[in-house]
């Protein structure tokens, strides 16, 4: 005799209400990193002493979290493929980062959060071209679309200098850390009209124009460019790390990649680490570190891998969706960032094409 079906549980439908406040809780920590760094930026830290610093606090959160799971009984396989981890860690964990980091100081937080929600396309074309996944008409014709969108974003012109909220926070911030309670001077009146002029978002030092092809990567343009490769390089290290998921949990690979990845990030951030380390005093920049290590690229991965389990993968990329929403009102509300035609025609073209493929995935 044939059971009855079985009904959802109360205990099922709290852990599906969990799991989808998990995954929202992720898109909103994700949407608002990106301007919290630029606001990093913006308090004097050098870019690369940012990345250095909440990379150890992201390896140190994460490495705590696995070594919890490892204890819980999930361990990997012992034929673990190692040369797939390091291979996912140079894709994600060093390459990744860094164009991250260099489009952060380059271009705005909006421009940046629309070509990252690009990921799940360039992670379904190589997934075709590598893995030979089949795609229907309609996941190609999303395809064209979120791909016109992208290039609608990422070939936009410098826009015109408008005043940036975290520039006027970010200056009586380091007054009052300064001691400082006097109107400001003519000097700094100059300097800050010097930087309102800048094609450079908030937060990022004027360098020289280099010549030649490296002229293609500076200013928003330039920052577009490294988001875009930025992308492809997380969709890569997706791509990549199918085969090393079914040997390792997801957080335990995280953990592994960061390891791997912090070295050559500290490398790199070592010769002003130490000026770098000497601005913690500044509870803003402690702030947006420990939000961006903790949370951003710690607790955040092991949130998304429970709500990919508990709710599914394709109810999980639907939240991922709401990212780029995130940052562009997080960007206006933190960094005075207006959102332009351009960003809304591409971004509704991203958003779309993305929507259209998803449905047509078999």
């Amino acid at each position: 005799m044939m059971s009855a079906p079985r009904q959802p549980t109360e205990n099922s439908t709290a852990l599906l209400w969990l799991a989808e406040l998990s995954l929202l809780s992720v898109a909103v920590i994700w949407g608002v990193n990106i301007p919290l760094m630029k606001i990093a930026l913006a308090l004097g830290i050098d870019r690369f002493a940012l990345n250095g610093l909440r990379l150890v606090i992201s390896a140190l959160t994460l490495l705590v979290f696995a070594a919890l799971e490892y204890r819980r009984g999930i361990r990997p396989n012992v034929r673990l493929n190692w040369k797939g981890i390091l291979g996912y860690a140079i894709l994600v964990s060093v390459l990744y980062q860094m164009l991250f980091l260099l489009s952060v100081s380059q271009t705005t937080s909006a421009d940046i959060a629309l070509i990252m929600a690009t990921v799940p396309m360039w992670t379904a074309i190589g997934a075709r071209l590598l893995l030979k996944e089949i795609l229907t008409d309609r996941a190609w014709l999303g395809l064209i679309i979120g791909f016109t969108g992208t290039v609608v974003v990422t070939l936009q012109g410098t826009p015109p200098a408008t005043p940036s909220r975290t520039t006027a926070a970010v200056s009586t911030a380091a007054s009052t850390a300064a001691g400082k309670n006097t109107p400001a001077t003519s000097s700094d009146r100059a300097a800050d009209s010097s930087t309102a002029a800048s094609d450079l978002p908030a937060g990022t030092a004027a360098e020289p124009v280099p010549g030649g092809w490296r002229s293609l990567f500076v200013g928003r343009f330039g920052g577009n460019l490294l988001a875009l490769a930025a992308a492809l390089m997380w969709a890569g290290g997706t791509i990549f790390s199918r085969p090393v998921l079914k040997r390792i949990s997801p957080l335990q690979l995280s953990a592994f990649s960061a390891s791997i990845g912090l070295p050559f990030h500290l490398a790199v951030a070592w010769p002003v680490l130490p000026a770098g380390m000497r601005l913690l005093s500044n509870l803003q920049l402690d702030a947006c570190l420990i939000y961006s290590g903790v949370l951003s690229t710690g607790l955040a991965l092991p949130m998304w891998s429970f709500g990919v389990k508990h709710a599914g993968a394709a109810h999980a990329t639907m939240f991922q969706n709401l990212c780029p929403i995130v940052a562009i009102v997080s960007a206006w509300f933190l960094l005075g960032e207006p959102l332009n035609p351009a960003q809304a025609v591409g971004g509704a073209l991203i958003l779309g094409g993305l929507l259209i493929m998803r449905s047509g995935r078999k």
